[in-house]
């Protein structure tokens, strides 16, 4: 007897969308006995779809309970069949196939579960060891992740950066900010004096004309701004006026912003340098506290920049999940 184990499983996170799951699909060439081992939970209602893909007919086809009845059989299959099946109590379940005669034949099958409840809806149905050499398991639960919550979360502020004086200050200012827990991704906006008021009102504008189109609703979480839609992935045409004041940024480390200052060489993520407006979508880094470095060419005036910073979070959801191990 060969005794062979089907791993092309199905493995389920989210089941809300999905009346069953899938579990086997598999195609094999019949010789001798075939016995193929899921674990299924009391309840679970198994669709059991056969079809012989060559040659004329299949001696035996069995649906057994392990230590227990046998379930479904049929003797003589020569073409195909669908068969229902309640499992009456969770633990090890083989699929049996028997085949004495001559010639080449080809079978396919695939099985597919529905959960009898709630609490079942997450369940192994892998069988990764040997039921002969260990006929006894036991149920276990364990925590597998189940999906994840998308968020946003707005950060920022303004710096002023004073003017040089004619020398006597230094023209720099730096805004720190610390990126959240589970930043996938993260878009920000630096504007320079008046220049914000009018990329807001025109950004609006935009976000309204594509929450209309119905693009939205590819997204995992509906954004507020314009920002927080290029943050998600978007594909919006954010405004960057050139006219006005401009200034230099950096986006670096704490440890390197007194190297930006004094103007010694310094490591950076992203420089820019003339921008009264720039937009930028990052996806690194992704933790921790970073500055934005500042540095204006006014001899006289101060400038105020503002900083926009739309975070997207990505939080693991854990759900129980059912399986069963060997008693060794």
């Amino acid at each position: 007897m060969r005794f062979s184990f089907c791993l092309a499983l199905f493995f389920p996170i989210l089941l809300a969308a999905q009346p069953s799951i899938p579990v086997a699909d598999q195609t094999f060439r019949m010789d001798g006995e075939h016995d193929y081992v899921y674990a299924f939970a009391q309840g679970d209602q198994i669709a059991l779809h056969i079809q012989l893909l060559v040659g004329r007919q299949v001696k035996t086809v069995e649906f057994v309970q392990h230590g227990g009845p046998t379930l479904f059989s049929t003797y003589a299959l020569d073409s195909a069949l669908t068969q229902n099946i309640l499992i009456p109590q969770t633990g090890v379940y083989l699929l049996r196939f028997r085949e004495s005669g001559m010639g080449k034949k080809v079978c396919r099958f695939t099985l597919h579960r529905t959960p009898g409840s709630d609490l079942t809806k997450r369940m192994d149905n892998r069988v990764l060891w040997d039921i002969r050499q260990y006929p006894q398991f036991r149920e276990q639960r364990r925590l597998v992740p189940a999906g994840k919550k998308t968020d946003m979360h707005s950060l920022g502020g303004q710096v002023t950066v004073s003017g040089s004086k004619l020398g006597l200050k230094k023209p720099v200012g730096a805004y720190t900010f610390t990126l959240p827990p589970n930043t996938v991704s993260w878009a920000y906006r630096i504007s320079v004096g008046q220049a914000l008021t009018e990329a807001r009102k025109k950004d609006a504008d935009q976000l309204t004309t594509a929450l209309n189109s119905g693009a939205a609703k590819l997204l995992p979480v509906m954004p507020e701004t314009a920002l927080a839609a290029f943050a998600l992935g978007m594909a919006i045409d954010l405004t960057v006026p050139k006219a006005g004041e401009d200034v230099e940024y950096a986006l670096l480390t704490a440890e390197n912003l007194p190297k930006f200052n004094k103007h010694e060489p310094y490591d950076a993520f992203i420089w820019q340098g003339g921008i009264s407006v720039d937009v930028q979508r990052r996806y690194s880094p992704l933790q921790g506290s970073y500055v934005f470095a500042f540095r204006s060419d006014n001899w006289v005036d101060d400038i105020n920049i503002t900083i926009d910073i739309e975070a997207v979070t990505e939080t693991p959801i854990y759900g129980e999940e059912i399986y069963l191990e060997p008693v060794k």
